[in-house]
């Protein structure tokens, strides 16, 4: 009799919750005829749980590219973990929300990404930084994947790329200093998507305390190459940092520490999961298909027998690698 008047308190409960479910649903999507089209998704979770299945598949870019052919290219309206956002597309002028990990560091509708990224991400820029990879790359395999048995790529590749973009981004070369922020921020990734609870324990609390310490060593950062182009001038190093420490706002105004050191964080994500995971895809592509392999291995040994056991690659040599790059660009 007890297990019927509990069935009947749940139907009761369901046929009364599911009418406010869809009413709160409905409102979000017509409150405002002039959001952008899109979706807001379910209360409280949005749209997180699509994101989320979209990076687990390594493949984050799906989400987006998914809404932008469903609603429009230019931008779209979504919401993930109550923080609703206008996601904008190829002509990116201004990131409208934060995940909750950003409150603290930044006001939301104040960011705006580095104008010169696009040129300072240019093949014609990046293949000063070819030797640089390739010598990395090489230390990388050396110390990480030769002495194991057994690798599994997707972490040794996120490992690499971390390092790589310190190195590319802020020419910070020493791998005990990278390996002190790699943990922390990879607890910060993790809480990226986290429930926003900050409670001792959630994943939102270390996440936050790992954003608090990653903050202060770039903070340090910072304000070390401030004082290298002040007394160095053209002699100190002209990486990514030293462009943002010299771009201004829009009205002439000079960007806050805290605001380049969001900005490098920011970056930090964009490159981190997109970079490791067109490694382990190709990497995973090669395994499959033997008769692919033995012909980038060939191409690859033949630029490597023209270069010398000590010779690094350079853009010439990038050039030659036409059926690597095509089995690249299949995979991305």
């Amino acid at each position: 009799m007890d297990l019927f008047f509990s069935d009947i308190l749940y139907l009761i409960l369901f046929s009364i919750s599911l009418p406010i479910v869809i009413l709160i649903i409905y409102s979000r999507k017509s409150s405002n005829p002039n959001l952008p089209p899109g979706t807001l998704g379910w209360p409280v979770i949005g749209e997180t749980l699509e994101f989320a299945l979209a990076c687990q598949g390594g493949n984050p870019a799906k989400f987006v590219k998914d809404r932008m052919n469903k609603y429009s290219p230019q931008v779209f309206k979504t919401s993930l973990l109550e923080a609703n956002m206008a996601a904008i597309g190829k002509q990116v002028s201004k990131i409208l929300c934060f995940p909750p990990v950003f409150d603290e560091t930044l006001v939301r509708d104040n960011f705006k990404p580095p104008t010169f990224l696009p040129q300072f991400l240019k093949p014609e820029a990046l293949q000063h930084y070819i030797a640089v990879m390739d010598s990395m790359a090489g230390e990388h395999i050396k110390i990480y994947w030769s002495p194991r048995g057994e690798v599994k790529v997707f972490p040794m590749a996120k490992k690499y790329s971390f390092a790589l973009a310190f190195r590319v981004f802020m020419s910070i070369a020493d791998p005990r200093y990278v390996e002190m922020i790699y943990h922390p921020f990879q607890i910060l990734t993790q809480g990226f998507l986290s429930v926003p609870i900050d409670i001792p324990g959630t994943a939102f609390n270390r996440a936050l305390k790992a954003s608090k310490f990653i903050h202060g060593e770039l903070l340090e950062i910072i304000r070390k190459r401030k004082m290298e182009l002040e007394q160095k001038g053209e002699s100190a190093p002209r990486d990514l940092l030293s462009h943002m420490l010299s771009a201004l706002h829009e009205n002439g105004d000079a960007k806050s520490e805290m605001e380049i050191s969001t900005q490098v964080i920011c970056l930090l994500f964009a490159t981190h999961h997109t970079t490791s995971s067109v490694i382990t895809f190709i990497l995973k592509y090669l395994a499959e298909f033997p008769d692919v392999y033995s012909k980038v291995l060939k191409e690859q040994m033949d630029i490597a027998k023209s270069k010398g056991p000590e010779g690094f690659l350079k853009w010439d040599d990038i050039q030659k690698m036409k059926y690597t790059w095509n089995v690249a660009q299949m995979k991305q």
